[in-house]
C-alpha cells in the first residue's frame, strides 16, 4: 500500500509515483534526516511568521508562541500557561 495515493495534490499521479519512488529507495537513515531537516525548515518558518508579526518579541516569547502555533492541539490552556512562564522565565535569567 503506498501511504501517499490518498493525499490531495495538484501534482499528477505520475510524478507523485516517481517522488514515492524516490523516497522510498532512500535508507531509512536518509529518510529520516529528511524528515529531520524538514522539521526544522518547519519551525524556522513558523518563527519567521512570528517574528515579522511581533519584531519586539522577546526569545522566551517567541519560543513559547512557536511551540503554541506547532503544538496547538496537544496541550490544555493550563498546561500552555505553565509552558510560557517557563520560556518567560528564561528570558529573565539571559537579562
Amino acid at each position: 500500500m503506498n501511504p501517499y495515493e490518498n493525499l490531495p495534490s495538484d501534482t499528477p499521479d505520475h510524478i507523485r509515483k516517481m517522488q514515492v519512488d524516490i523516497v522510498l529507495k532512500k535508507t531509512p537513515l536518509e529518510r529520516l534526516k529528511m524528515c529531520c531537516d524538514m522539521a526544522d525548515f518547519s519551525m524556522a518558518m513558523v518563527r519567521k511568521l512570528i517574528k515579522d508579526k511581533h519584531p519586539d518579541i522577546s526569545e522566551g516569547e517567541l519560543k513559547f508562541e512557536t511551540i503554541k502555533a506547532v503544538y496547538a492541539d496537544c496541550y490544555s490552556e493550563e498546561e500552555f500557561t505553565r509552558i510560557r512562564a517557563h520560556f518567560v522565565s528564561l528570558d529573565h535569567k539571559t537579562s
